[in-house]
């Protein structure tokens, strides 16, 4: 198993223009920050590093974590319209043990609803079954995001409960949504 194995691939997608998947590292921190600031309202209503990665320095830290797989962080891929980031995914929660990991994803406005987000998701639940073995992939959002939700459960993620009061984001307490996919379940993603 290549667990630290870099993505770089192409995805397909509605988006018009050929976009890229690739690792990110700690040398795109300016276009992180960029691609955080240009929609930094619309990121932040869901993920809590779009506080802090509008800036160079907080989105080189947060990718430094991802590159020095900190804290279960395992792997941060950014979608390119070629050198301009639009959206991406990630692999979080690592649990090598339990051959266990979380994929989250974002996109920005300009490519939303154009399968994006689903493309790199995809593409990291692949390289989870491939690089890690992974047996259980789980998908986390609040339930005021019923998007993300309906995203999970087009790829095929089936729903495991609610946590209650789980996620401070914002100063806000909020429900998650638990949802996964197992076992045999992941064998599509690798096959596609």
């Amino acid at each position: 198993m290549d667990e630290g194995a870099l993505i770089d691939q192409p995805l397909s997608t509605r988006a018009g223009v050929p976009l890229r998947l690739r690792t990110l590292t700690p040398d795109d921190a300016r276009e992180f920050a960029r691609h955080v600031a240009a929609d930094q309202a619309r990121l932040r209503e869901h993920l809590s590093w779009g506080a802090t990665t509008h800036v160079v320095d907080g989105a080189r830290e947060w990718l430094l974590r991802y590159h020095e797989r900190r804290d279960g962080r395992l792997l941060a891929a950014g979608a390119f319209a070629g050198e301009q980031l639009v959206g991406g995914a990630l692999l979080v929660g690592h649990e090598p043990d339990h051959r266990e990991v979380e994929v989250g994803c974002w996109v920005t406005t300009a490519v939303e609803g154009r399968g994006v987000a689903g493309a790199a998701s995809a593409a990291l639940i692949a390289h989870a079954r491939r690089a890690l073995a992974a047996e259980r992939v789980v998908w986390r959002c609040t339930t005021v995001n019923p998007r993300s939700r309906a995203l999970a459960e087009r790829l095929g993620f089936v729903y495991e409960g609610t946590q209650r009061s789980a996620l401070v984001l914002n100063g806000e307490r909020y429900d998650l949504d638990v949802l996964s996919l197992v076992g045999a379940e992941l064998d599509p993603f690798v096959a596609g």
